[in-house]
């Protein structure tokens, strides 16, 4: 999922001037590592912060409470998030790399809760102990195959590959679809804060539709981001293109979870 930056990268279907895709092949394929190996680590550290943090009760408290914040406290996690994502846009330098690798942590800690209820309502795992308070999971449970989390994480790295795959190597221009990708989130994200604030459309969240919308919405994304870092982004600018599609994994691999957990409800 792309994100306003502070470059002069133009959005749209044409290469921006500068960008990758009017560099030499050369260039391009050296990027393109670059960009799939920052992706990797800060994947990594997304992984081993949710573990930590599913694993830990003080953490995981303090995750959970991140939550219960209310619509200001989300307004300001979300103005967070783009902050750190920020961080990102300052080309080849050590704050860039800092920027990835705390969008990856932050995202481990909004990400624990979700695994953690996933965990514990598939496995009948108790949530909290005899004095109330919420209980870690053990991390043989976490890191056990075929779980509804190694399975939701297994499903998201097949798509998303092969979405890339095939948005690296087809001639066919994905740049149409992005206001219809945009306009799709805007429903989703409407409907969400509709369902978790005033209680209207409960039903459609709590259903499968609604996760099994929002994995194919970010299957969109996936083929038009990963043919955007090339048109987009000039060489230096390789942990912002891996924050793009860092943002699309995790979110796919949310939406993947949720459908999981509706269909064995």
């Amino acid at each position: 999922m792309d994100y306003p930056n502070s470059g002069s990268a133009r959005i749209g279907g044409a290469v921006v001037t500068g960008s990758v895709a009017q560099a030499t092949p050369t260039i391009r394929i050296a990027f393109l590592r670059k960009v799939y190996a920052m992706f990797g680590a800060a994947m990594a550290v997304w992984m081993g912060t949710a573990v930590l943090v599913t694993t830990n009760t003080a953490l995981l408290e303090t995750a959970v409470n991140l939550f219960s914040m209310g619509f200001l406290g989300f307004l300001l996690l979300f103005g967070g998030m783009f902050f750190v994502l920020s961080l990102t846009a300052r080309g080849s330098t050590p704050v860039a790399l800092f920027g990835l690798g705390l969008f990856g942590v932050v995202e481990g800690f909004l990400t624990a809760p979700l695994i953690y209820v996933a965990l514990a309502t598939t496995q009948g795992f108790p949530v909290f102990n005899e004095a109330g308070q919420l209980m870690a999971l053990e991390p043989s449970l976490l890191l056990a195959g075929g779980n509804i989390v190694t399975q939701a994480f297994g499903l998201t790295v097949g798509v998303f590959g092969g979405l890339s795959a095939y948005a690296l190597t087809t001639k066919r221009d994905f740049s149409w679809l992005r206001g219809a990708l945009w306009m799709g989130l805007f429903g989703l994200f409407a409907i969400a804060i509709m369902a978790s604030v005033f209680g209207i459309g409960e039903n459609i969240v709590s259903g499968w539709g609604f996760p099994l919308a929002g994995v194919l919405l970010m299957g969109g994304f996936v083929l038009y981001d990963t043919q955007k870092i090339m048109q987009r982004y000039p060489e230096d600018m390789a942990a912002m293109a891996a924050a793009t599609l860092l943002i699309d994994f995790i979110i796919m691999f949310k939406y993947m979870l949720m459908l999981l957990m509706s269909r064995r409800d």
